[in-house]
């Protein structure tokens, strides 16, 4: 009696340490996610990574014996990412000096990404279904904290210019002409880390309407938390935003007529329409206030022809081209085309890649074309290409793919209270694959977060093929 008392205190004692364990994981992703995007955050993004990944070491050693080869092609091929890179660094660099200095930073930043999020991920099975609803709360609330960091600064802004009063520069939203401030946060920034808190919003809406829980107040929470992502990109006239948003609601809002409207049309109709009618206020506004939308197809025509008008080397030099409307081009409709043709034109010719996540393609390009003046082509995935070479970016998106196909393959299981967490990693990684196609993400932080999510997802994925093993043990 006495071996037996002291087992299962030995066993409560290491299920309370697990537990501390990865609470602490759960608010460091909280505070990590918060300052993410924001200047001199360094060190403590560097505590939280390094904290995160410690206790993710401990978590994977927990489950050695329980992880099969063959259920981890996801994370291998991610392993096989920072392999090959290591290698292009040895043998392979273009520019060795500064790819040492990104490897020693960004890819060293990136594989504590990938362990943190990876343990925590298979680790989420270890706990209690409740405890996963604790820490699905803290997971959530940091992965909105980007939005109220902005919404405080615009209202503190407003009240500083309808006051007169002045704030300190890292609670300002908006670069000054004259004296920079080192706490700017670019328009980027918030489609990198607000756009999927929007599409994870819209897969947790989804799972309640699923479930019949369309009423519940974190449905609310929910929907609001859409409607304040939206007012960001609105209130920064971001196009990139606003046009994936849009998508994001479309995917909702098909999902819902095709899975509910059979069973409940009433309700399928009437959550559709809300969505639509929420997302047309902004998007008919932001439209109205973007001419550039309209000449997208005549600016197109003329950045696709490369050789014919090279203004795109450096536009700020050599002008910009008309297009058959007689007008001026849109400086951000024929830049962007015009990048990403030329980038995916290099793809084809340098297929091993420069080498560098960031600014590859300026890198490449001022060697090509003496004068220019190009810095990214607008494109994450071409950017990324560019640098890290189609073996790279091959590993990389087979790794995201894999992931999502194995988290759609598993079946809802309400009480295991892990549906929030396989819904928010297919939507996200699913956003990543839409997002870094015209926005210039192929940067530090950006990496690291879609690093961190890929790998979580293949921890989500793997979790779910162990609680069913425990239900299995149980029955």
């Amino acid at each position: 009696m006495s071996s037996l008392k002291l087992n299962f205190i030995s066993s409560s004692r290491r299920a309370n340490i697990f537990s501390a364990c990865i609470y602490t994981q759960a608010v460091c992703f909280a505070l990590l996610y918060a300052i993410w995007i924001l200047p001199n955050t360094i060190l403590v993004r560097n505590v939280c990574l390094v904290l995160g990944a410690i206790i993710g070491v401990y978590q994977i050693y927990s489950f050695r014996k329980e992880i099969k080869f063959s259920q981890c092609f996801s994370i291998i091929l991610l392993l096989a990412l920072f392999g090959w890179m290591t290698l292009h660094l040895i043998f392979l660099s273009n520019n060795f000096i500064i790819q040492y200095e990104e490897y020693v930073s960004v890819w060293k930043r990136s594989f504590l990404a990938l362990i943190f999020a990876f343990g925590f991920g298979v680790g989420l099975s270890k706990v209690e279904p409740n405890t996963r609803s604790s820490l699905w709360t803290i997971f959530y609330i940091g992965l909105l904290a980007p939005t109220f960091i902005y919404l405080i600064k615009y209202f503190l802004v407003q009240y500083s210019q309808a006051f007169e009063v002045a704030i300190p520069d890292y609670w300002s939203l908006y670069q000054p002409a004259l004296n920079p401030s080192p706490y700017y946060v670019a328009k980027t920034a918030y489609v990198g880390f607000c756009a999927p808190a929007l599409a994870i919003s819209l897969g947790q809406l989804y799972i309640k309407f699923k479930d019949g829980n369309i009423l519940k107040w974190t449905n609310a929470l929910y929907l609001i938390s859409v409607i304040a992502i939206l007012f960001v990109f609105y209130k920064e006239n971001i196009k990139n935003g606003m046009a994936y948003s849009f998508v994001f609601i479309l995917v909702l809002i098909t999902l819902v007529l095709l899975k509910g409207f059979k069973f409940a049309p009433i309700r399928s109709f009437t959550f559709a329409i809300v969505l639509l009618g929420l997302s047309t206020v902004f998007g008919v506004s932001h439209i109205e206030n973007n001419p550039s939308w309209k000449t997208l197809f005549a600016d197109a025509k003329v950045a696709i022809k490369l050789d014919q008008y090279e203004n795109w080397k450096c536009g700020t030099q050599l002008g910009y081209p008309n297009n058959e409307f007689g007008e001026t081009v849109s400086i951000t409709n024929y830049e962007r085309i015009a990048w990403a043709t030329s980038a995916a034109t290099l793809v084809v010719q340098y297929p091993i890649g420069y080498g560098l996540i960031e600014r590859s393609f300026g890198q490449r390009g001022n060697r090509l074309w003496p004068g220019s003046c190009l810095s990214q082509s607008h494109s994450g995935w071409l950017d990324l290409t560019l640098g890290i070479g189609i073996p790279g970016i091959t590993l990389l998106l087979g790794s995201i793919l894999i992931a999502i196909r194995g988290l759609l393959k598993q079946s809802h299981s309400s009480e295991s209270k892990l549906e929030p967490w396989r819904a928010m990693s297919i939507w996200i990684l699913f956003s990543f694959l839409l997002i870094w196609c015209t926005t210039e993400i192929s940067q530090k932080v950006f990496f690291e977060e879609l690093i961190f999510f890929t790998a979580i997802g293949s921890g989500l994925k793997l979790n779910y093929l162990m609680w069913d093993k425990l239900n299995a043990t149980v029955d």
